[in-house]
């Protein structure tokens, strides 16, 4: 594989027939082993056309998908620092632009980008194969959880987040449950949002639990995060925690 150098990441993005759609600007998100190279759409006039506006009048979602959230920055670089990740089958459940997906495919992971808005699928297929050591390890489903689940099983799920709506908090546990496999984890992050305590809460009843208080330091801030490890079983969750190469997510 020829690996693209972040300064023509860009360049190659405006050759996508949906990326070019938007002004682009990119990311570059420093993780163990190196430096992700994170295409997103720049703000501008784009977000109040496109029938966004007329979305948003419908009480429909914003484009919440175009931005780089701490959430998923944490879960990227809690997952570089992994050493076990390549070879490994990675959800990134309701993906966005596939910040923490990406970053799983830059240690070698086979990554599923999981999300109902095509756009957003175009921005993560781009930015999962360009950070990625193979390219064709990298695919995009589009995907309502509302609808269906996915099968798995999966050894790990990145849910960046994805439960800030209690409308969600089902069908995300629908899927991590249908996802799991009997070794595998889900890794649920959030900047303390206090209507993803109940998908947490719900979670628990179900899954073995165990929760990390970390900061992530983006874009000259710093976010103070939970990371919500959850498994089939206690044995499955201790074994996965007692191999991760280093606790802390900053």
């Amino acid at each position: 594989m020829v690996k693209m150098t972040p300064a023509m990441t860009v360049p190659a993005a405006r050759r996508d027939t949906t990326l070019r759609r938007f002004p682009l600007r990119r990311h570059r998100l420093p993780v163990a082993g190196g430096t992700l190279s994170i295409v997103a759409p720049a703000a501008g006039p784009w977000l109040h056309s496109g029938g966004f506006s007329a979305r948003a009048a419908r009480g429909e979602e914003p484009p919440y998908w175009a931005d780089v959230w701490p959430a998923s920055v944490a879960l990227a670089r809690w997952s570089c620092r992994r050493r076990d990740l390549c070879g490994k089958k990675v959800l990134d459940l309701g993906c966005g632009l596939g910040v923490a997906g990406a970053a799983a495919a830059f240690v070698g992971a086979q990554v599923t980008f999981a999300d109902r808005e095509a756009q957003a699928l175009a921005f993560a297929t781009f930015n999962g194969r360009h950070n990625g050591r193979d390219p064709t390890q990298v695919v995009a489903v589009p995907h309502d959880w509302f609808l269906a689940t996915l099968p798995g099983p999966f050894d790990l799920l990145l849910l960046a987040d994805v439960t800030y709506r209690p409308v969600h908090h089902a069908p995300v546990l629908r899927q991590v449950l249908a996802g799991l496999g009997h070794e595998g984890i889900a890794l649920h992050c959030d900047p303390f949002r206090r209507e993803a305590d109940g998908f947490l809460a719900l979670a628990r009843s179900r899954l073995a639990m165990r929760t990390f208080n970390v900061d992530c330091c983006f874009a000259d801030q710093r976010v103070p995060v939970r990371i919500a490890a959850l498994a089939t079983s206690e044995a499955a969750l201790s074994a996965w925690l007692g191999a991760r190469a280093g606790a802390q997510a900053s």
